[in-house]
């Protein structure tokens, strides 16, 4: 299991090259090769994810170089690889189509994207704010991955069958779609449907085929995830040999962006400040997730605030180098994995790699089908959906699912960020709802000692004593549950004279509920009932040290359940005192 790190804890300065430092030369050279392999995935994947955004293949590669270069310097994880990723993408796609930006000024506007992601996770860090993640549950991102996988794979239809693309909410996408059916190029769709065949075939076969002609399995393995890499491969040799009639990528710019802040009006960046916030809570989860999943196989720990500003520093700078918001996906960390990298510095040499097929190789990509891109996408896309995370929601807990189903829904009905919001909103809303009745006891004692609840276990319950458990912090949202319960217990039972809270499982009490507790103890004065408290533990204990509640209840609160059980049973007057 990962170890996570502490706020105060810290990898080093430099992680990569401390860790480096340590290694032999076998290690170092896996290291360099587990750079290589990724930054030869990398190429065909960052093209992809650009056009998924709709933007030039180029800015895919540009998102690349300076996130990798940084991640290699400041990130703790050795298989953590930063670039574009299939669902950041999409994000940017809907937040650029949504934003109602002139179509010259798309480019610069995905990059003042990735600039306010970088301003949103360096702000959450500087603030601690590293556990809002928290607050989107795993339900509502299962459901929302899986939707929006959907939605990636109907973005990549024109492209991939050769008609043009559709935009827009699921019917919109699947009526387009229809419509388009008889402008399908049936060159395009071969190819498209070519590529995809290769890529499942690599990798559902290649690595047996290999295994059979006694590769190793690490190795079969590894090969069989560079599916995009091979594909990329075959289809320039394909396009080299036989000039067919297809929607190709085109000239890409030869050599390295110079580096620019993005410039927008206000008013435009005003329209992308709201997005960007969703684009970086998803680009955290997913680079935070990524990291521990991965680190869980080898017991390295993880630092959860080094990767958020590490992350926002990454973002940043893909806005300086003319990119769009990055992250690190789990495809790419795996292939990292197996590929057998050391350290963060492997990331030193994918970006190396991209810096020499940019400034040399970009002829290369001319003649490349955009239908092979589109498969690319496509089968990056049909790995998330997996909707047996609904079937395993729904069976544990219908709130859980019903978040599930909120975040798939809005998503396809409308679009990524309002359903990602949809979901994000009914999953608090629920957490609300079930913060508010919180699980509340009362308790008597068994005969061989302990305390449990009476509709469960024969207990001695003395007559005029009412023991009451609440198993959750008393805040304004459902201290009133509290109140009806000793209300409740008390009109059934006629000749309490003294009301005991045990309080072993509050940790922390806010200003309404110490109001409502006051206000409890104040009617149940009022009545000839005396509220004592018991088990106080030691946050509530320092919370209330200085509020006249505690001071007024000190002759009135006992250390454990047990001993204010023994002192009732030997007393039953209303007039008991601790002091007597």
């Amino acid at each position: 299991m990962a170890e996570t790190r502490l706020e105060g804890d810290s990898p080093g300065r430099f992680p990569g090259i401390a860790r480096w430092r340590a290694l032999s030369r076998s290690e170092r050279i896996a290291d360099v090769a587990a750079g290589l392999i990724i930054a030869a995935l990398l190429v065909p994947q960052a093209m992809a994810y650009a056009g998924l955004a709709g933007l030039a293949p180029q800015m895919g590669l540009y998102s690349a170089v300076l996130p990798l270069l940084a991640y290699a310097l400041f990130g703790s994880s050795r298989v953590v690889s930063m670039g574009p990723m299939a669902l950041s993408a999409l994000l940017v796609g809907s937040t650029l189509q949504q934003s109602g930006l002139a179509p010259e000024l798309l480019a610069a506007a995905a990059s003042t994207l990735a600039l306010l992601v970088g301003g949103w996770l360096l702000l959450f860090y500087v603030l601690r704010l590293g556990r809002l993640i928290d607050f989107v549950s795993p339900a509502v991102m299962q459901g929302f991955t899986v939707a929006s996988a959907l939605m990636i794979v109907l973005s990549q239809l024109g492209d991939w069958l050769g008609f043009k693309g559709v935009r827009g909410n699921l019917i919109e996408q699947l009526l387009g779609v229809w419509q388009q059916l008889p402008a399908l190029q049936i060159g395009s769709a071969l190819s498209g449907v070519g590529a995809l065949a290769v890529l499942m075939m690599v990798k559902r076969w290649l690595p047996s085929a290999l295994l059979i002609l006694k590769v190793p399995g690490a190795i079969a393995q590894l090969i069989g995830r560079c599916g995009p890499a091979i594909l990329m491969v075959l289809a320039i040799a394909v396009m080299q040999g036989w000039s067919l009639p297809l929607a190709k990528v085109g000239s890409i710019p030869e050599g390295l962006p110079s580096l620019a802040l993005p410039l927008l009006s206000w008013s435009a960046v005003s329209v992308l400040l709201l997005p960007a916030l969703g684009i970086a809570l998803v680009n955290y989860v997913s680079a935070v997730s990524v990291s521990e999943a991965l680190a869980a196989r080898s017991r390295e720990a993880t630092y959860p605030l080094r990767e958020l500003w590490v992350l926002g520093v990454c973002n940043v700078l893909a806005a300086l180098s003319r990119g769009f918001p990055v992250t690190s996906g789990l495809g790419r960390a795996a292939v990292s994995e197996a590929a057998g990298a050391r350290t963060p510095l492997s990331s030193l040499f994918s970006a190396l790699a991209l810096i020499a097929v940019m400034m040399w190789l970009s002829d290369m990509f001319v003649d490349l089908p955009r239908a092979v891109l589109a498969a690319i996408v496509i089968q990056a896309a049909a790995g998330l959906m997996n909707f047996t995370s609904l079937i395993r929601c729904w069976r544990y807990s219908r709130a859980d699912g019903c978040a599930w189903l909120a975040a798939f829904t809005g998503v396809l009905l409308f679009g990524v960020m309002p359903g990602l919001g949809v979901g994000v909103g009914l999953s608090l809303a629920l957490l609300l709802a079930r913060n508010s009745k919180p699980y509340i006891d009362e308790i008597g004692r068994l005969p061989e000692g302990g305390f449990r609840n009476p509709e469960r276990f024969q207990v001695d319950i003395p007559a005029h004593l009412l023991m009451v458990r609440p198993n959750s912090d008393l805040n304004f949202a459902n201290m009133g549950a509290l109140e009806r319960f000793v209300n409740s217990r008390l009109a059934q039972r006629s000749d309490v004279v003294h009301v005991v809270l045990v309080m072993s499982g509050v940790l922390y009490i806010d200003g309404a509920a110490l109001e409502a507790l006051e206000r409890l103890d104040q009617r149940l004065q009022g009545q000839g009932i005396t509220l004592w408290l018991a088990e106080l533990r030691a946050p509530v204990r320092d919370q209330l040290s200085t509020t006249l509640f505690l001071s007024s209840h000190q002759s009135r609160t006992f250390f454990s359940a047990e001993a204010a059980w023994q002192y009732f049973a030997a007393c039953s007057s209303p007039s008991c005192s601790l002091q007597e």
